[in-house]
């Protein structure tokens, strides 16, 4: 159990002036090799289908924008006040549009604020890292910098008063105030010298944000991190570990941290070789979740080995009646050179529950849907506790996320929602119609890009359970390429 910490607890290491500096310029050195590295692999392969890929018109970046003049179709909700956020790659400058170009392009994020029933703005800015802000010719923000690379990008939350941008591996997240002007790299409001992830879990009991987070250039070790309501650091362990295993995510209960350390590892050949995400999956290496109390030391971990497979998202978590831990779970197979190519209709990922007897000896695979799904989303006021429903985005008529499943999983029974041929969904969110309301009974919202590049759409779903209405649509007049993660930020202050 949680006991408050003393100001005392001091056991990580500082970040300091002279330790960014090398950083830096290790990104640079970085930077340089990795251009040249992948130059090459792109004369020896230039019929490499991650180039044609991300030629596509859906791709394709786009400039900063402020829009007010937003047509709605349907009725926004008058409650629904605040941002809808959305983050991905919108590379400034590329030679070659290639796969690594949009993973680890520079970060946009895009926001809609709506105000008492009206869609009051649309804005998309580029993140202000160094290069950005060079490229801009403005002046750097304030923080140390970490890292292999300068670049975040993958997923933008609300903690501790204040907007965070976040990529996994190594960098710092990138604080924002809610005009979406960066202010500070930083570990939120710690010294640390520490990596952060693109996927922390938000107990909503405490408030308190519980990260596994690893460093690409660190094979050996990953953090169990907790950042308290404020924005403190307040326990940290170090998870030894071999072959630097990617760690995209993780999970809670409401007295459990669940480690994912799988087969898809750092690969030094394939670096040497260019290819563009330098990890592979790796035969040698064995899967397993670590169950970790929360708040403990990586000492009390309990391993549990399984099949080979890896998991990018992950839904929910909770114990059972009989003590049994609960895992919701996007399982993909050994195929991973598809995914590095996004192709998530290669890879075949389904959605599985993983049961873990009280013991904590043994884990049951149970298939719940094997259809091609990702990005899972849920209720967030039932993080770490009994659930029911899940929302997962599937594939309905083309290669690309263009279809909703909503799962009822007391029920075993599943809807789809159809979003047509012409779009491409990015990830949905969540939002309660009211802090009272039922699981399950609120909105779903998220962005919507037209496949040929047209303008891009934020939609509105009313949901209760399985019952999917549409309640909006805002033309937000521009294109939006596709990209990573989507969250809402509630406010009944004024935004942007």
């Amino acid at each position: 159990m949680y006991r408050k910490k003393t100001l005392e607890f001091k056991r990580y290491p500082r970040m300091t002036a002279q330790k960014s500096f090398w950083n830096v310029l290790r990104q640079k050195l970085i930077e340089v090799i990795g251009r040249f590295l992948r130059r090459n692999h792109l004369r020896r392969n230039h019929r490499d289908k991650e180039t044609s890929l991300y030629h596509k018109k859906l791709y394709q970046p786009v400039k900063e924008t402020t829009i007010t003049a937003l047509k709605v179709l349907g009725v926004i909700p008058p409650h629904l006040n605040g941002l809808l956020l959305r983050i991905g790659s919108n590379p400034i400058y590329t030679s070659q549009p290639s796969l690594f170009e949009w993973y680890l392009g520079d970060g946009m994020i895009h926001a809609l604020k709506l105000q008492q029933g009206k869609a009051v703005c649309y804005k998309s800015t580029m993140l202000a890292t160094d290069r950005v802000q060079r490229l801009k010719q403005k002046p750097l923000i304030q923080g140390f910098r970490r890292g292999a690379h300068d670049v975040v990008n993958t997923n933008i939350f609300q903690h501790a008063g204040k907007l965070w941008a976040v990529i996994e591996a190594g960098a710092f997240p990138i604080c924002l105030n809610d005009q979406l002007q960066a202010e500070r790299y930083q570990l939120f409001n710690s010294d640390a010298d520490l990596p952060f992830t693109a996927h922390p879990r938000k107990d909503p009991k405490t408030g308190h944000l519980h990260a596994i987070s690893y460093d690409a250039l660190d094979a050996k070790n990953a953090y169990y991190q907790v950042i308290d309501e404020q924005g403190e650091l307040i326990h940290v362990t170090q998870i030894l570990l071999q072959h630097g295993p990617m760690i995209h995510d993780c999970l809670i209960t409401q007295q459990d941290v669940l480690v994912f350390d799988f087969p898809i590892t750092f690969s030094k050949k394939r670096l040497l070789q260019g290819a563009s995400v330098p990890y592979q999956w790796n035969k040698q290496h064995q899967a397993r979740i670590g169950i970790l109390p929360k708040y403990a030391e990586a000492s009390q971990i309990q391993w549990i080995h399984l099949e080979p497979c890896f998991v990018f998202h992950a839904a929910n978590a909770y114990r059972d009646h009989q003590n049994r831990i609960i895992l919701d779970v996007v399982v993909h197979q050994e195929d991973f050179e598809h995914a590095q190519h996004a192709a998530y209709e290669l890879q075949h990922a389904k959605l599985e529950r993983w049961i873990v007897n009280s013991n904590l000896q043994t884990i049951q695979r149970i298939c719940l849907d094997d259809r091609t799904q990702e990005f899972p989303k849920i209720d967030e006021r039932f993080i770490g506790m009994q659930y029911r429903y899940l929302y997962t985005l599937g594939f309905a008529q083309t290669n690309l996320f263009n279809c909703l499943y909503i799962h009822d999983l007391e029920m075993a029974t599943h809807v789809s929602y159809d979003f047509g041929a012409q779009w491409a969904i990015g990830e949905l969110t969540f939002v309660a119609e009211n802090e009272h309301s039922p699981e399950g009974h609120g909105y779903l919202m998220g962005y919507l890009h037209h496949i040929e590049g047209e303008a891009a759409k934020a939609v509105i779903l009313k949901v209760a359970g399985l019952d999917i209405q549409q309640q909006a649509e805002i033309d937000l007049a521009v294109h939006v390429p596709l990209g990573f993660h989507c969250n809402w930020v509630a406010s009944s202050e004024m935004l942007l």
